[in-house]
């Protein structure tokens, strides 16, 4: 699974076999052992870069490694983004409330 670019999220016995795209960040999980992680990961998120090269880490020249190093910062820096969006949300429902007297 780790060549198709997962890495275990798994939580509890009810997750056990839950897995998660490093670059694209969609998880997975129910496996079935006839489950090619590959075709899985393809079908569920076709537009991964990863998954558009098709190749394993090992495999990737240096321009292909360093494209997907760029999508990763630049998924990074979104995900980052969203997180702060949403704390400043929150605090702005704070102080909205407060303004209204409200606690």
């Amino acid at each position: 699974m780790a060549e198709a670019g997962f890495y275990s999220v798994a939580t509890g016995v009810e997750d056990a076999d839950a897995a998660k795209c490093f670059l694209c960040g969609k998880e997975l999980d129910g496996w079935e052992s006839s489950d090619d992680p590959w075709e899985e990961h393809k079908s569920h998120a076709a537009r991964c870069a990863f998954v558009q090269l098709g190749k394993k880490e090992d495999d990737l020249l240096l321009p292909e490694y360093l494209s997907i190093v760029k999508q990763y910062m630049i998924n990074d820096i979104k995900r980052m983004a969203d997180l702060a969006k949403e704390d400043i949300s929150d605090k702005e429902e704070e102080v909205r409330r407060r303004c209204s007297g409200r606690k």
